[in-house]
């Protein structure tokens, strides 16, 4: 590997983004925090090889990172240029979420190793690279300050070997994939990453709710005092857990103090919310002052199974039967195959989806191949799976 380059200033960032915009693909890999060290999620390091240097583009010393970052962007969304990630689902979203970059041309190593249906679900970078390469990557900063200044040596050793390894990586999967016969799945689920796009969450307290079987007569009173943590956790710039944690909230709807002073006392809140104007609004909160505003009716996305539940009758024992055949083939396709590549066909998610929506929708064009092969090989019927129910 050649020297470090660490870029700190726009006119880095353009003279670099100039050189890789003739490279035919680049190694690329982000470190950000989520809401472990700040409120939100914030880009801190980008690193990226080319098969010669070895960049770390620090956004933190920018004056305007979304306007100086823009010549790598341009590079990010050229087709041309093919981009090598490991794992890529979460960087792309926060590339989308910042910036509104849609990263094109994508090889995921992630994806790549779980085609080979070898093992179950992902791996990591770090395993990968001992299994692949045989070699040992120190992973002891993986759980560092990313926003914390200056980056350490061991820091930046550990961010340029996120990419070092990436090209060679690829390559030996893909021919792996080639001599199994598998570079088309490959190909359709990096070009699947291309349409990933970050969408808010609406109703993110709905996720812990359900991790502490809050009733739905607790809702209204959990909502609140979520909503008003995050208010408080954007406003001193840290991340929620830090003004209480998580454990406390369904502590607090279920003894909720009742007066100024029992919130004054209140175990585990950050001195913030014992503040005005924020001490005034816990105490709106109280038995004998809260309000309830009922949670609104989940929509069809944010149930479990909406579709399912709304069938009886002739329908449910269709849906039932549809199900039956799903779970037929994915033994079928655990026999004739393995039983990776029959998860990854169908999953229990995609069973759900196929149920509902059909193969022919919810599937992948390899995925529905293997699906059509299976039925006709064991003469069953794939017309009674293809379409929507």
């Amino acid at each position: 590997m050649s020297a470090i380059q660490y870029l700190t200033t726009a006119a880095e960032v353009q003279q670099a983004a100039l050189a890789l915009s003739t490279a035919s693909r680049i190694a690329i890999d982000l470190e950000f925090d989520d809401m472990r060290h700040r409120y939100g999620r914030n880009l801190a390091l980008i690193q990226i090889f080319d098969g010669q240097a070895m960049l770390l583009i620090d956004p933190l010393p920018l004056t305007n990172p979304a306007h100086d970052l823009e010549p790598l962007w341009a590079i990010l969304r050229d087709p041309a240029v093919e981009k090598v990630f490991h794992s890529c689902k979460s960087d792309i979203l926060l590339l989308d979420e910042l910036y509104g970059v849609h990263v094109r041309n994508i090889t995921d190593t992630s994806v790549q190793y779980t085609l080979l249906a070898e093992s179950d679900n992902n791996i990591s970078l770090g395993r990968l690279i001992q299994a692949e390469l045989g070699l040992e990557v120190d992973k002891g900063e993986q759980k560092s300050n990313w926003l914390k200044r200056p980056l350490t040596e061991a820091q930046k050793l550990y961010a340029a070997n996120d990419v070092l390894y990436l090209f060679e990586l690829a390559d030996r999967l893909r021919d792996k994939l080639a001599a199994l016969g598998r570079l088309h799945w490959a190909d359709e689920e990096n070009a699947a990453l291309e349409e990933v796009r970050y969408t808010r969450d609406e109703r993110p307290y709905l996720r812990v709710a359900g991790k502490y079987r809050i009733l739905p007569q607790e809702m209204p009173l959990f909502r609140d005092l979520y909503m008003l943590r995050d208010q408080v956790a954007r406003q001193i710039d840290r991340p929620p857990y830090m003004v209480f944690a998580n454990e406390r909230l369904p502590e607090l709807v279920r003894d909720t103090p009742r007066s100024l002073n029992d919130w004054k006392n209140a175990r585990g809140l950050h001195p913030e919310l014992k503040r005005t104007p924020y001490l005034e609004q816990l105490t709106a909160l109280s038995p004998d002052n809260f309000v309830a505003v009922p949670e609104p009716a989940a929509t069809g996305e944010q149930r479990r199974f909406p579709f399912r539940r709304r069938l009886s009758g002739e329908k449910a024992n269709r849906a039932d039967a549809r199900e039956q055949l799903l779970l037929q083939l994915k033994n079928h396709i655990t026999t004739d195959l393995n039983g990776y590549v029959a998860n990854l066909v169908l999953s229990n998610r995609l069973v759900a989806d196929i149920i509902e929506l059909g193969a022919d929708q919810v599937l992948r064009p390899w995925q529905k191949t293997i699906l059509q092969e299976t039925t006709q090989r064991h003469g069953l019927d794939y017309g009674q799976i293809a379409t929507p129910f």
